[in-house]
């Protein structure tokens, strides 16, 4: 109870501009936690899947509908009757994870882009806070300190709480995206085993 009341004394301090920065450090939260879920299974498949490209040459990656790792959507993607050698074999491979690139980013550039909107939203904030201070000053002279420093505390606060939020944010959408950059070579480099082993072994996979 005594947490709920000084979460509401704290939004209310921090004036209208403050509910923006937490609904947007929310969404920017349930985005990271779902792109790092996802990538994450993606990354422990195709590890998986690499393995298994080591241990035999004969491996081929399971192929599910909707799922599975990334080798092994590229090979449910590829157009069977237009590739005859590996020359076509390597242009559809290149095209499809062109394709899939955008699925395995996901909500990776909207968070960025929250992650960026958090400080600008703070330095909102900031300004609405001091357009308070020179009303209260307008309209009360120097006098009244009290609506001066109602003024000044929400300046202050909605530009520590953006900065507080954004560097977090901005620092695990990093993290995220150089698990993706892994997830990526490891894809690359299954896509070089199957395109080496030619057409006919690629085909049975599918």
């Amino acid at each position: 109870m005594e947490l709920l009341e000084s979460f509401s004394d704290l939004m209310a301090r921090g004036g209208p501009v403050m509910w923006v920065i937490f609904v947007t450090a929310w969404v920017a939260t349930i985005m990271l936690v779902e792109r790092a879920l996802r990538v994450q299974g993606w990354l422990k498949q195709a590890l998986r899947d690499q393995a298994g490209f080591d241990a035999d040459s004969r491996y081929q990656p399971p192929v599910s509908r909707g799922g599975g790792s990334p080798i092994g959507l590229l090979l449910q993607r590829l157009n069977w009757n237009e590739i005859h050698d590996r020359a076509d074999l390597g242009k559809q491979l290149n095209v499809h994870l062109a394709e899939l690139m955008p699925r395995l980013e996901g909500s990776l550039p909207t968070i960025a882009i929250l992650g960026t909107l958090l400080p600008m939203l703070g330095l909102l904030g900031t300004v609405t806070g001091m357009i308070d201070v020179f009303q209260a000053i307008a309209l009360h002279g120097t006098g009244n300190a009290e609506e001066m420093a109602h003024g000044i505390s929400q300046a202050l606060l909605t530009t520590a709480t953006g900065l507080i939020i954004a560097i977090p944010v901005i620092f695990a959408h990093h993290l995220l995206v150089r698990r993706l950059r892994l997830l990526l070579a490891v894809t690359e480099q299954s896509m070089l085993v199957v395109y080496h082993r030619g057409v006919t072994p690629a085909k049975e996979a599918a």
